[in-house]
This record gives structure tokens, sequence and C-alpha cells, in this order.
């Protein structure tokens, strides 16, 4: 757990980006650079005083006007990053930022610690123990039923029968045939666990 990586999305609604960008900055300091594009996005980028880079971009799946919504995307996270993460989560809420049932939270994990069988087995795992966390988490059904699906049980019944040994593997039964080239919006990627972005971006999204 000390030595993992980590990014995070937190989604939010009710703030406009400006404000929610600020609320970084009176945590972490630095600059706040409206980028603006693209524009479905309107970034705003916070550059933090140790340089690395907090995003604040509009999300088209959030339940408020585009004017106040508000992502947040954080720079590779470590361990010990876990206590600026929490003051920044306050300074938003205390900014005004809110969340409601459109809005989500996106952990992704440093994907180089993943080879086929440890992916297969966090599959095999999260699959047993599917309701549990559902319900631990208060996951909105209409989030459940489209962004965060369980485990697909075809691709599930496809790495207990051909019990893949390498990522190539794993990519076929995955998309169904070998991806070397995975778009962003893959229609694989709506699950709870996201192995699409294993080969997107070397990362495992929750």
């Amino acid at each position: 757990m000390k030595t993992l990586r980590f990014g995070i999305e937190i989604e939010t609604i009710g703030q406009t980006r400006h404000r929610v960008a600020q609320a970084i900055q009176s945590v972490v300091g630095g600059t706040i650079t409206h980028v603006g594009a693209p524009g479905c996005y309107d970034p705003y980028d916070v550059v933090a005083e140790d340089g690395r880079r907090w995003r604040v971009m509009a999300d088209s799946s959030l339940s408020a006007s585009f004017h106040r919504q508000a992502e947040v995307v954080s720079p590779i996270l470590r361990y010990e990053d876990l206590g600026t993460l929490q003051q920044i989560v306050r300074a938003v809420r205390r900014a005004g930022a809110k969340v409601d049932s459109s809005c989500g939270i996106h952990i992704h994990v440093d994907g180089a610690r993943f080879d086929a069988k440890a992916a297969c087995n966090l599959i095999k795992l999260v699959n047993k123990q599917e309701q549990l966390i559902e319900h631990a988490l208060g996951i909105d059904p209409n989030r459940r039923a489209y962004y965060a699906r369980g485990v697909n049980q075809d691709f599930l019944r496809r790495i207990e029968q051909e019990r893949p040994r390498s990522l190539d593997e794993l990519n076929v039964a995955w998309y169904g045939h070998l991806n070397r080239r995975p778009i962003h919006y893959d229609r694989t990627r709506y699950r709870g666990v996201n192995l699409h972005n294993l080969w997107f971006r070397g990362t495992v999204e929750y």
C-alpha cells in the first residue's frame, strides 16, 4: 500500500471550475491556468508548488449545467499524499461543490503491478464480493446500470476457461480480439473494475 502509485477523479456539481481550482490552489499553492481547450471540457490547471498538475474539467454525465460541472483530476499520487488529498476534498466542499447521484469517483492504480494472473485474480475477487462492495459504496442504480456495471460474466468465463498467461492473452479475453490500439471511449470501459485502461493508459481503474 505504501508503495502504490494511484490517481483519482472526483466528480462534483454546484460550483464553477474556476472556484474549485482556487480551492485546490489554497491547499497546494502554485498557479491556475484556464486552459479552455478542448471546449467540451473547458479545463483549468492548477500547477502546484511541487510541479504536479491538478486539473478541473467539465463532465457531460453530471446533472448540473455546464458552468457548474467540476471534475477534479489528480496527478500521480502516493501514500504520503493522502493527507493533502483529504485537505483538497475539504477545501472543495467548503467552496460550495457538492455531489448527487450523477457524481462518482474513479481511482486509477498503477498497472505496472498487474500481470495477467494478478488481473484475473482481481476480477475473480471483485466478482465474489460485488454486491457487498456496491452496498458499502452506495452506488446509484442508474450509474450501476451504465457507468459502473458489474463484472462481465462472459469475460469471467473466458478467463476461467482459458487462463490467460500473458497480457496479450488477457487483452483478447477482454476485447474479444487482440486490440493493440484501444480508444479512449471504448464500450468495455464502463465497469466497476475497468481493465480497458490497462492497455489504454497503463492503469487499472475502479
